[in-house]
């Protein structure tokens, strides 16, 4: 377990720590906590566990959370029980570029409203780019669903989204060693200033207009919870993923704190620890 604030908040006495002495010394913030969803609520791209299930299923009726996903929907929708869908203060798909709310009517399956919406018109030269590398990679497996477009970002992947679980593991460990997805990542930032790339999940890049990223939604919550102590738990800090941008975001901003985890097991020990 990685706390990424912990040692800089005992670092030193500043100002601006003197400024906000009440917000962060003195009454008690209630807990507001974000969430991953792939590779930390759930394995990734699968269902839920149920033993995982058990335990959420107590800890969503006592705390306030939301959601925060490079996926759509429809893939969350999947990969989460209804129940704790409806539960979240707010659901955000594609990198944040879409936040979901429940609607005004009680349907069943639940009735979800589009709250807010970022379009992203990926360029045709981009598009080409990405051909190239399929064409161009030395990763033998072409499964399919290789370039999705979601309507507010790309979703590129070598192997294909629509790879078995033991295509994607065999992806994922071939990208461990040749380090494909940074490399193209980093080509994509490099050549269009305009637009950003970052490693999503075990075998896809998620592409988007700078900015348009997970750090976006911050500022939304804030809003909604001005005196709440704002925690966020994600699988994909460390490694420069998607969840980097929300957790450096965080790092400046007091009352904020982030949590890498390697996968539902231990997302539950974080939140046990966090209850204590």
């Amino acid at each position: 377990m990685v706390n990424g604030k912990g040692d800089k908040w005992r670092g030193g006495w500043t100002s601006q720590y003197a400024d906000n002495h009440n917000k962060i010394f003195g009454e008690k913030m209630n807990k507001i906590y974000i969430f991953d969803v792939d590779g930390t609520l759930t394995p990734s791209r699968q269902k839920m566990t149920e033993k995982f299930a058990r335990f959420f299923d107590e800890w969503t009726s006592k705390n306030t959370y939301y959601l925060v996903t490079g996926s759509d929907l429809a893939k969350t929708q999947e990969q989460v029980p209804t129940a704790y869908i409806e539960r979240a203060n707010g659901i955000f798909t594609c990198c944040g570029n879409q936040l979901w709310r429940e609607g005004n009517t009680k349907q069943w399956p639940i009735d979800l409203k589009l709250i807010y919406e970022n379009k992203f018109n990926p360029p045709n030269n981009l598009l080409t780019y990405l051909g190239e590398q399929l064409r161009m990679t030395d990763y033998p497996v072409k499964a399919g669903n290789h370039i999705e477009d979601r309507g507010t970002l790309l979703n590129f992947s070598v192997v294909g989204r629509d790879c078995t679980l033991v295509q994607r593991k065999d992806y994922h460990e071939y990208d461990k060693v040749m380090d494909e997805r940074k490399g193209i990542a980093k080509y994509i930032r490099e050549n269009w200033s305009d637009i950003d790339a970052v490693i999503g999940g075990q075998i896809s890049i998620d592409i988007y207009p700078k900015g348009n990223d997970k750090s976006q939604i911050l500022e939304h919550i804030e809003k909604e919870n001005p005196k709440g102590e704002i925690i966020f738990i994600g699988d994909g800090i460390e490694n420069g993923g998607n969840d980097y941008p929300l957790a450096h975001l965080m790092d400046n901003i007091e009352g904020c704190d982030w949590y890498h985890t390697e996968g539902w097991e231990q997302t539950q020990k974080i939140l046990e620890k966090l209850s204590d």
